[in-house]
């Protein structure tokens, strides 16, 4: 049984992916027993994108090295995914995709770099806002393109990089630089829409064929380790009986 969650890193080909690969369990994003449940539910493969924080509790770790500790293969990529991965890796998890090796590299350190807002599942968890991984690559294309000018490119990044996660886009980035006309600012929305570089969803499409085949990624052997049963897990394994009943 494989098992993907995912949400708005792959909104758009939700429907696609579960006619290409109908071996994959698709869910939302993760959150916290949901990849514990996964291997209670017979998982042999789990790939995480997407994953619930701040209001909701997220994906815990140690349900990961649970899963790790069982046989089950753990993929992450893109956005919560790439996180857990990079912090996981140690224990087997497999990061897959630029983002996450950015993150085990030291090159991305902030988690707000993949987070965004999104809508509901019954609208297919449609973005509300754009991850700055994506506005800072798209910004880096349109410069090495010729379509920013030096100045424009750096103000453009400066602005990107103050703002908060969940006002992020490549027009309230562009909108916010105080140098530039009404006309230039719109031309340049008009061009990032054209030149838009997904990142998150390159990755993630990159996990989803790591899902559906059988072909192993190796990780970097870490050092022997043993699960060990803590109050806080038993307690959640208690919680998850409970719900079964």
């Amino acid at each position: 049984m494989r098992i993907l969650f995912t949400g708005p890193t792959l909104s758009s080909q939700l429907q696609t992916i579960s006619k290409r690969c109908p071996a994959i369990d698709v869910r939302g994003p993760a959150a916290w027993g949901d990849v514990a449940q996964a291997v209670h539910d017979g998982a042999t493969r789990i790939g995480i994108v997407d994953g619930y924080f701040e209001q909701t509790r997220s994906v815990w770790h140690k349900e990961i090295i649970f899963a790790l500790s069982q046989g089950v293969k753990v993929a992450g990529a893109a956005s919560l995914g790439a996180l857990r991965a990079a912090e996981c890796e140690p224990f087997g998890m497999i990061p897959i995709g630029t983002i996450a090796n950015d993150y085990i590299s030291g090159a991305l350190v902030d988690d707000s770099d993949v987070a965004l807002v999104h809508a509901p599942a019954e609208v297919n968890y449609l973005a509300l806002s754009e991850p700055r991984v994506n506005v800072i690559a798209t910004l880096n294309s349109m410069f090495k393109e010729n379509l920013l000018s030096t100045t424009e490119w750096k103000n453009a990044k400066a602005v990107a990089d103050r703002m908060f996660y969940a006002e992020l886009s490549l027009r309230a980035v562009f909108s916010n630089m105080q140098i530039m006309n009404a006309n230039r600012i719109e031309r340049l929305i008009e061009m990032a829409k054209v030149k838009y570089v997904d990142v998150k969803q390159t990755d993630a499409l990159e996990l989803v064929d790591w899902l559906q085949s059988d072909a192993d990624i190796p990780t970097a052997p870490g050092k022997p380790w043993d699960f060990n049963q803590t109050t806080q897990w038993i307690e959640m394994r208690e919680a998850m009986s409970s719900n079964d009943r």
